[in-house]
């Protein structure tokens, strides 16, 4: 592979001339466009030369956090599909981790278009292209031994439709990371969000972990269990610039 990843960074293996350095980083900024980055990149050459981005997901540290709930460190041989892969970060985390194939797919065009960026500054062999959750079925891009699904069904109008189609699209094993109730009292229900939560006018629906893990099995997983949060609102329940009580992030794993 022509790229590590380390604990702090993505290293590749050589080393920028001034020109490409500058022309890197003059292709980060333009590819920010006015909805900016998500995905906060730290890629690091041979010489120590670094480039990131402003995004507000720390990922190196994220990385982490994912993996104690059960993310992968091992995916050799499977192809894998990420879905809602924003700029492309943990469908290189899936390549660099063994993955024999993978597909990212996100609903943003701009999302798309940072992630074949980092592709290209990474040089790795990982698949990007535009689609929409709700509307994906197996006989667009086959199924998956692995799906990475970070982040997406709490922007859904119908995540029920969304995790239908993800079963069809799973042949082995989802990881479902979204955001979830805290309060163990109220893990069997589901809040619905009218307006915007953390300044994001699409974030619709935050279901609990027990009823995030029924929602998995009813929509065709045999076996869906939850695994933990993966992040926590450092002093308890928090409240978003609206007034409303901010959330956690938790981790389902579903098994078809």
């Amino acid at each position: 592979m022509p790229t590590k990843l380390t604990p702090d960074a993505l290293v590749v293996d050589r080393t920028w001339s001034p020109q490409e350095l500058a022309a890197h980083q003059a292709a980060i900024a333009a590819a920010a466009g006015p909805s900016g980055y998500y995905h906060g990149y730290v890629i690091r050459d041979q010489a120590g030369q670094t480039l990131t981005t402003p995004g507000p997901h720390p990922t190196m540290k994220a990385l982490p956090l994912l993996d104690g709930c059960g993310f992968p460190k091992d995916l050799t041989g499977k192809r894998v599909l990420d879905i809602g892969c924003n700029a492309g970060f943990y469908s290189f985390v899936a390549r660099l981790r063994g993955a024999s194939s993978v597909l990212g797919l996100d609903y943003f065009p701009h999302c798309v278009e940072q992630a074949k960026l980092f592709r290209d500054i990474l040089q790795l062999d990982v698949e990007f292209g535009q689609a929409d959750g709700e509307n994906l079925v197996p006989q667009d891009y086959g199924t998956f031994d692995f799906v990475i699904d970070c982040g997406v069904l709490y922007h859904l109008h119908n995540p029920m439709k969304f995790l239908g189609n993800m079963a069809q699209l799973t042949s082995g094993v989802m990881f479902l990371e979204t955001e979830m109730l805290l309060d163990p009292k109220r893990s069997e229900d589901a809040w619905f969000i009218e307006g915007e939560y953390g300044h994001d006018g699409s974030t619709w629906w935050i279901p609990g972990p027990e009823c995030t893990a029924r929602m998995a099995r009813a929509s065709g997983f045999s076996r869906a269990e939850f695994q933990g949060f993966a992040w926590k609102p450092t002093w308890g329940y928090h409240k978003t610039p609206e007034g409303l009580p901010r959330q956690g992030r938790g981790v389902v794993m579903c098994w078809k």
